[in-house]
């Protein structure tokens, strides 16, 4: 799914510390009038129909091959956008997400407009107002999350469950990016919005098994389940290229009533040196509670993970080419408040091991192995996974 609001500050491959992507030659792609819209407007391979209108997308496929002996093939999304250069000061975006497949009767795929906004810049690039089907600047993972994006093929656990990536929702705010004092670049984002739909009492939308990604109102169907709004936001900061630390947070009633609150806090970071990048997140919830809540409901959850990439042989397969060796530890707690001495297996671990080819930025071929673990554990040796992958731009 897609990167949209990456605030300028791209750290994947696709988007190196500091870079913007490649896009299309310009007299295949036009140029989009304006301010960069922290990112909006810099997706690779856009192609310019007519006077102002771009298309472009992305696709990621995968085979997996678990120490089970569970194998499978699958087309994992396709996602196609279109972006529209209004008028100058005028934008709009949108995609729609094809997963697993598309819509199927059994529910194991889905077909969705992931990202629906129009921008109208108030105050040039250091103001603007975006309003529509936002990604909620929850952390930087949800806003940057394209599959060629990404060097493993799996997204970290905690972007999964504690921050329920793809995090979109029906809102409204204000984005812009500053230079304080050369080279610092400041960006910010802040919306208001209709806040994750938890039901009457949380039970089998906030749990221990996935986190909150069932209470995602956007997934459930339902919409908003009380009169209360949220609020979210980030602050992110660059003082140097290729440098940058980002601090977010959503906050707003789950429940019917509107009266338990549910706050997400996350901070994440990343920088590059030489052929090397560093980059992590990590993300806590409180969950509040009230006398209906259910008993299976965790009161918090927190989770992170960290990675290094390391890029070599640069150009020695084609000119543009690159290899990335990986390594990623994953680390989420589902059930904090309802841990005890006595209790195992609330942590979930992994670490993946990742090598990947590009023969051009926008285009990966990605191998990973993934060992699992259960509060650091082996208790569950089956679950580990080979993943075989390929991500692409077009």
């Amino acid at each position: 799914m897609l990167g949209l609001l990456c605030l300028g500050l791209g750290l994947g491959s696709a988007a190196r510390a500091g870079d913007a992507p490649e896009r299309a030659p310009a007299d295949q792609r036009g140029e989009i009038s304006g301010p960069v819209g922290q990112g909006l407007y810099t997706k690779p391979f856009w192609r310019k129909m007519g006077r102002g209108t771009y298309l472009g997308g992305y696709m990621d496929f995968e085979y997996r091959n678990r120490k089970d002996s569970k194998q499978k093939f699958e087309a994992l999304r396709m996602v196609p956008f279109i972006y529209a250069d209004i008028a100058p000061g005028i934008r709009f975006a949108t995609e729609i997400e094809f997963e697993h497949g598309g819509a199927t009767a059994d529910g194991t795929g889905d077909s969705k407009l992931e990202f629906a906004a129009l921008d109208y810049d108030l105050l040039g690039e250091g103001l603007g107002f975006r309003g529509g089907l936002v990604l909620m600047p929850l952390g930087k993972f949800n806003l940057i999350h394209d599959s060629p994006i990404n060097d493993l093929n799996d997204r970290p656990t905690v972007s999964r469950t504690v921050i329920p990536s793809t995090f979109y929702e029906p809102a409204a705010g204000l984005f812009g990016t500053a230079y304080p004092a050369d080279p610092l670049k400041l960006d910010y984002q802040f919306y208001v919005s209709q806040g994750f739909n938890g039901g009457a009492n949380g039970s089998g939308k906030i749990r221990s098994s996935d986190g909150l990604r069932k209470a995602r109102s956007n997934v459930n169907g339902s919409g908003d389940n009380n009169d209360r709004l949220a609020f979210s936001g980030r602050l992110g900061l660059s003082p140097v290229l290729g440098t940058d630390v980002g601090f977010s947070f959503h906050t707003g009633e789950w429940d019917d009533a509107g009266h338990d609150r549910l706050t997400i806090l996350a901070l994440d970071w990343g920088f590059k040196w030489r052929n090397l990048e560093f980059l992590g997140e990590y993300a806590n919830a409180a969950i509040g509670r009230g006398p209906s809540t259910h008993a299976s409901v965790p009161g918090r959850m927190d989770g992170y993970y960290v990675q290094a990439n390391a890029h070599f042989l640069n150009d020695a397969v084609r000119q543009g080419s690159v290899f990335t060796g990986v390594v990623r530890v994953d680390h989420v707690d589902l059930d904090l408040s309802n841990r005890t001495s006595a209790q195992t297996a609330n942590g979930q671990e992994r670490v993946t091991f990742g090598l990947n080819f590009r023969p051009l930025e926008q285009t990966a071929f990605k191998l990973d192995y993934q060992l699992n673990m259960e509060d650091w554990a082996r208790s569950r040796v089956s679950n580990d996974a080979w993943v075989l992958g390929l991500a692409t731009y077009f």
